[in-house]
């Protein structure tokens, strides 16, 4: 065979093989495919780390990682209701292969590189800084435009992440002998805090105003600010008297009306009036507490039980406020965990409970339903809701520990709506 010849016909081969092979065309493709921002503290303006992405999950098992749709043209951060964004915030994309992004910026079309800070600024509910990007193909022959923004939503009935209670607004009352709390909570405008303070301040008149039953810490709380503090306190001579020997620490959402409070037993249960008119539907109370029992359990006559140990009472009740002919239900001492017309109830379990007083503990006290409830009648206010907490179990029946002592912080309720 001729090689000499063979050679060249290869060569010319692999020559014809070669020019078939075009060049790949263009990506036509302009999108942007993911967005995010970048903050230190995230979850200060945010309700979760991964709302700084931009876009639709791409499954309920995976809230973090999302992709904005391919026929969307403007891309939203929604913040918490009640946050601000008052600075530029650096702004990443990831687009098509090869395309290339734009800041229109007074008109022109500014190169943008991913990372550079924008100006989002978002200070209210629609006041807030949209800007415009134009992405375009690689080819140069498509392009399209997306609006970038952050966004401030209106104030929601009900909070994503539940009905907070931090106990930070308290104050003196008129006379300046006791502390009394007001309820911070936008959410929740009606809710008011009593305790038995009024009816100690009677008692024992001579108390100093952090020597009563129910006061603030004002540094020691789980998050580092002021917390409740409930105290069981010996009630001094008057108590005596009227065989009232211990006041509990406590704190609940109702009213205490001090005139029956020192008209005996009966008198001191009908002073507490729990809960109010609540048009959610409550499922979950959690919280954070630490207690310390005093040094012993003592009868009403003060004489000391035998072999008991003081606990703590943390409870939520939720209960029809009206009856069959329309008249008004309003749940007291005696009856707070025993009425008919309750419909659900929450209490953390004695046993549970960690006597230490050492360390913050979390409590998770879901409630429990006895029958149907009418979402409709809910909404409409037909139901009322309370949250109790004190220091002695059975204070309100006189028995308990002198010095028993249960902190609160930090509570959250968690509503089906």
């Amino acid at each position: 065979m001729n090689f000499r010849i063979l050679i060249p016909l290869f060569s010319m081969g692999v020559f014809a093989l070669t020019g078939c092979i075009a060049d790949e065309p263009a990506n036509a493709e302009c999108d942007i495919e993911q967005c995010w921002i970048h903050l230190d503290a995230p979850e200060a303006v945010f309700y979760h780390s991964y709302d700084t992405l931009a876009g639709i999950p791409v499954s309920t098992d995976q809230p973090d990682v999302k992709v904005i749709p391919s026929t969307a043209d403007s891309i939203i951060f929604t913040t918490r209701w009640n946050a601000t964004v008052e600075h530029s915030v650096p702004l990443f994309f990831r687009v098509t292969p090869n395309a290339q992004v734009f800041h229109l910026v007074d008109g022109r079309e500014v190169p943008f590189v991913s990372g550079t800070p924008v100006d989002l600024k978002a200070t209210g509910v629609g006041r807030y800084t949209p800007q415009t990007f134009i992405v375009r193909s690689e080819d140069g022959k498509w392009q399209r435009s997306y609006r970038v923004s952050i966004q401030v939503p209106p104030m929601p009935s009900y909070p994503p992440e539940g009905f907070e209670f931090k106990f930070d607004s308290y104050g003196l009352d008129s006379k300046g002998k006791y502390y009394v709390w007001t309820e911070a909570n936008p959410f929740l405008p009606d809710v008011q805090w009593a305790n038995g303070n009024p009816g100690f301040a009677i008692s024992k008149s001579s108390a100093l105003s952090d020597a009563y039953p129910t006061v603030p810490e004002a540094h020691g709380g789980f998050d580092g600010g002021p917390c409740l503090k409930l105290t069981t306190q010996d009630t001094g001579g008057f108590g005596k008297m009227v065989n009232m020997l211990i006041a509990p620490g406590s704190h609940f959402i109702g009213t205490f009306d001090v005139g029956p409070a020192l008209k005996g037993q009966a008198g001191a249960l009908a002073a507490t009036r729990f809960g109010i008119p609540f048009p959610h539907k409550p499922l979950v109370l959690r919280g954070y507490y630490k207690y310390l029992p005093g040094a012993f359990k003592q009868d009403r006559s003060g004489q000391r039980i035998d072999g008991a140990v003081d606990y703590p009472d943390i409870y939520s009740v939720f209960y029809r406020n009206v009856d069959a002919d329309g008249n008004e239900v309003q749940l007291d001492g005696a009856d707070v965990l025993t009425n008919p017309h309750i419909v659900a109830v929450g209490r953390l379990r004695s046993e549970d409970v960690d006597a230490t007083g050492q360390e913050w503990r979390r409590f998770e006290i879901p409630l429990v339903y006895t029958g149907e409830v009418s979402d409709d009648d809910i909404r409409e206010k037909k139901y009322s809701f309370t949250i109790s907490f004190t220091s002695s179990i059975d204070g309100a029946y006189f028995e308990g520990a002198v010095g028993s002592t249960l902190w609160i912080d930090d509570v959250t309720l968690e509503c089906a709506f």
